[in-house]
């Protein structure tokens, strides 16, 4: 995606994409960065080596692992067969209304970049869950905080950081979604919404 941006911008005049599918490309670009690899990545870490750090069996929850992971992937999926489709966001990776609204988007691209946004969030708050209560309860016998090692204190750190995140995200997305399906009126400043409150929730 970035490659095929750098290559647009590379010469005047080139018309190796137009205006609209650089739009789809900038911000499936960042949505991909933000919401799955920087923070997936991370947290995949978390579950892979916090166990093997902490002296665990196991992961604690492994269905939960597994649940959050095919989540994740769905909403991934989704997103890139939207691109694949013409479908893809084409508001920014942080959809900032009103550009996001129906007013300015029409179609369904906004609604499923917020979709994907729910998906990837669920997953995320499912290891959040899965790496607190490892580090938490899964410790080997005679393992103290004050011996826990730091890349284990910064993914217990991470996991309440989205935690507490994340669901603000989710309730930002949906509000959105709301506002473009159902009429409602969340961020619509004649109406009594306001457009910082995305700015706040995201």
């Amino acid at each position: 995606l970035a490659l095929v941006m750098r290559t647009q911008l590379a010469f005047p005049d080139n018309h190796l994409v137009g205006p609209d599918r650089y739009s789809q490309l900038f911000s499936l670009h960042g949505s991909a960065m933000m919401f799955l690899f920087a923070v997936p990545v991370m947290t995949a870490m978390g579950v892979y080596i916090l166990p093997l750090m902490l002296g665990s069996r196991a992961i604690s929850f492994p269905r939960l692992n597994a649940f959050g992971y095919w989540v994740y992937l769905f909403g991934g999926l989704t997103i890139f067969v939207a691109f694949a489709f013409d479908a893809g966001p084409e508001t920014g990776w942080t959809s900032y209304v009103p550009l996001a609204s129906s007013d300015f988007s029409a179609g369904h691209r906004t609604d499923i970049w917020a979709q994907m946004i729910n998906f990837t969030e669920v997953s995320a708050l499912c290891v959040a869950a899965e790496i607190a209560t490892q580090f938490m309860v899964t410790r080997a016998p005679g393992m103290r905080l004050d011996r826990v090692p730091l890349f284990a204190w910064a993914q217990m750190v991470t996991a309440f950081m989205v935690m507490f995140a994340m669901p603000s995200v989710m309730l930002a997305s949906q509000a959105l979604q709301s506002d473009r399906q159902f009429g409602t009126h969340f961020f619509t400043p004649g109406e009594g919404g306001d457009p910082l409150l995305w700015q706040h929730l995201f």
